[in-house]
């Protein structure tokens, strides 16, 4: 006698062929893929050094000379190294920013390598100071 009862097999379910199963496999395996390479470059991408920028617009001397107040950078800026900070000077006269001064027409080009903690006079904040702190 057979202890054991037979055990049918289980019907094809109508709609589900072999191939059907494997272009499913290979669409969510392909998904997973896609899904993995954006995690990757968020993570590499999100390590890349940013970039500060500011913008000086023409007119910001005439501003400042008639009383008005002008704060285009915070008097304490905080930067993480290898941020690179950019000012671009659309006005008629030179402006310093912190340690820095940019002419009437140019722009100012500055990569913080280290840490460190930069000051000066700001004539585009009305406190007249700026702290740049890099950590």
């Amino acid at each position: 006698m057979n202890d054991h009862p037979e055990v049918a097999s289980p019907e094809p379910r109508p709609g589900r062929s072999p191939a059907l199963v494997v272009w499913a496999m290979l669409a969510i395996g392909a998904v997973l893929m896609v899904v993995a390479a954006v995690g990757v470059a968020a993570v590499v991408l999100g390590d890349r050094p940013s970039e500060y920028r500011v913008v000086i617009p023409a007119g910001t001397g005439r501003q400042i000379d008639a009383g008005q107040s002008v704060e285009l950078i915070p008097a304490d800026l905080r930067l993480k190294v290898g941020t690179t900070f950019v000012v671009r000077n659309d006005d008629d006269r030179t402006h310093d920013v912190g340690p820095f001064a940019v002419r009437a027409g140019e722009q100012l080009v500055h990569r913080f390598d280290r840490a460190g903690v930069y000051q000066g006079a700001c004539t585009v904040h009305p406190g007249g100071q700026v702290t740049i702190t890099v950590t």
